[in-house]
């Protein structure tokens, strides 16, 4: 079989479908990448107690289940954004 190649676009919606429909093994004209990647620095994290009302809680609870991440870190990233979108405001002191 002769071997195929990945199509010349852009376009997500093209190239999952031509993957999807496409054996690895018939794929030429590709050669293997080595990427790196590396982390942001993360930032120093303070512990905070924080007192929620239940229903709060339990609303983090799902919604970071279905994102498969931690509540605490869903609860980390709603503030953070809301702080940013103040900060864009110029409504922070």
């Amino acid at each position: 079989m002769a071997g195929k190649y990945p199509p010349d676009t852009d376009n997500i919606d093209e190239l999952a479908k031509f993957f999807d429909e496409t054996d690895s093994m018939d794929l030429m004209g590709l050669e293997e990448v080595k990427i790196e990647t590396k982390r942001a620095p993360e930032k120093e994290l303070v512990h905070l107690s924080l007192r929620l009302p239940r229903e709060d809680l339990e609303t983090f609870k799902r919604v970071a289940e279905k994102a498969g991440i931690g509540q605490t870190t869903l609860i980390r990233m709603v503030l953070h954004r809301y702080l940013e979108r103040l900060r864009g405001r110029g409504l922070h002191p």
